[in-house]
């Protein structure tokens, strides 16, 4: 067994957590990746930083140095945002040991989510190996789109996703499934805090306990279709003129279900 440990990543470890995620997410050009380039911030120390105090970070430690990253978010449902490995590290059972050891970090997580782009034939690989299966998309740009996967931790004992007739104003972290019935014309509005035109637009999510407006905003608009079975993972519940409305947020998922 690959002797490695977890611990919590702290601050002053952010620029050298940043440059072994880039020489982790370039080398993707080597199994698929068309250049050189990795998640939003993958490089970024502020960004290592910012993602530490959201989420439960932790740097990867053999021989007391630091070989990778990993971290993730959520309670009984948790969701995998990353991990990555020092290339030199590659192929020697680090990054598996390192799932298992978070595993065993959240006994009482119930279902694991994560995404990986469709063209990484290695991450596919990985996951696929460790138990994940393929639950549906994530659609990113026209010409990208990631499969998102989902781990299953004891089927005695299934994670139950909350219906749309449970989705009540001020709930978080709300993870649900349904049916996109209706999708209403998009318009036009401006942004308060930056002044930018944003597209917004109402889709009407429905399951057999009820429906649910869907805020759908930009490139979510083009994801979904009239029919299409979605889930939305850590979205959250408002009320606007007395209406809920469930909104995905920038920290949310929309999955389109296979």
């Amino acid at each position: 067994m690959i002797e490695i440990r977890l611990e919590r990543a702290e601050e002053g470890d952010a620029e050298e957590l940043a440059s072994i995620s880039r020489r982790a997410y370039d080398s993707d050009t080597k199994v698929g990746g068309s250049g050189p380039g990795g998640p939003p911030g993958y490089d970024s120390p502020s960004s290592q930083r910012r993602f530490m105090g959201f989420m439960d970070y932790y740097k990867i430690i053999l021989n007391n140095n630091i070989v990778g990253g990993i971290f993730s978010r959520g309670k009984k449902h948790r969701v995998l945002e990353g991990i990555f490995v020092d290339p030199p590290h590659h192929n020697k059972g680090i990054a598996s040991r390192a799932m298992e050891l978070l595993w065993e970090m959240y006994p009482d997580a119930q279902l694991w989510t994560l995404g990986t782009p469709e063209w990484n034939v290695r991450t596919r690989h990985f996951y696929e190996k460790l138990g994940f299966v393929q639950v549906g998309w994530e659609k990113g740009e026209s010409n990208w789109r990631g499969i998102w996967y989902q781990k299953v931790m004891d089927s005695s004992t299934p994670y139950e996703m909350m219906k749309v007739g449970q989705l009540k104003d001020g709930l978080k972290n709300v993870t649900v499934e349904g049916v996109i019935l209706t999708i209403s014309s998009p318009r036009k509005v401006r942004s308060r805090s930056t002044g930018k035109m944003l597209s917004i637009t109402n889709a009407e999510l429905g399951d057999d306990t009820g429906k649910i407006v869907l805020v759908l905003w930009n490139e979510q608009i083009s994801q979904v279709e009239v029919d299409d079975r979605v889930r939305i993972e850590f979205g959250y519940v408002n009320s606007y003129s007395g209406v809920n409305q469930l909104n995905i947020g920038w920290t949310g998922r929309l999955i389109t279900l296979i």
